[in-house]
This record gives structure tokens, C-alpha cells and sequence, in this order.
């Protein structure tokens, strides 16, 4: 298991605490979010493609709401 922290742009210092934290867990990646228009409205003409395995509605939602989002991913079994 992989865990990610998304830290919000505003919370910076939190993105600071966590990176020292856990700096010495591979298995913990910590990001500060850096999308620029991550909360803007998107044009129904270019809907997201349900597809798209990077889109993660309700990490949004975490990040309006709060200072980060927690993401846990499965490692990749042997082949």
C-alpha cells in the first residue's frame, strides 16, 4: 500500500509538517496541490472522461473542505 497526502495550497505549512514527517516512509508521498484552476467551473462540452483513473471527484471536495485528502493506492502485483 501506497499512501499520498494532497495538501491544499493554503494549508503550505501543513504541506512543510507532513513532508519532514514522513520523509523517511517510502510508502508516503506527500504533494502540495498545485492545480490552478482545480475548482473552477468545467463546460459540459468537455466532460471527464469516466475513463480517466487520475479523476478523483472527491478529492475536491476535501480540499474545499479541508486541508488535505488522504489517498491509498494498492501496489501493483507481480506480473
Amino acid at each position: 500500500m501506497h499512501t499520498f497526502f494532497i495538501v491544499s495550497r493554503r494549508h503550505e505549512d501543513l504541506y512543510i509538517y507532513l513532508t519532514g514527517r514522513f520523509a523517511a516512509d517510502p510508502s508516503v508521498t506527500v504533494i502540495l496541490d498545485r492545480r490552478v484552476a482545480a475548482f473552477t467551473a468545467r463546460s459540459s462540452e468537455h466532460a471527464p472522461d469516466p475513463a480517466d483513473r487520475r479523476r478523483r471527484p472527491y478529492v475536491d471536495t476535501e480540499l474545499r473542505s479541508r486541508s488535505h485528502a488522504i489517498l491509498t493506492v494498492a501496489e501493483p502485483g507481480p506480473c
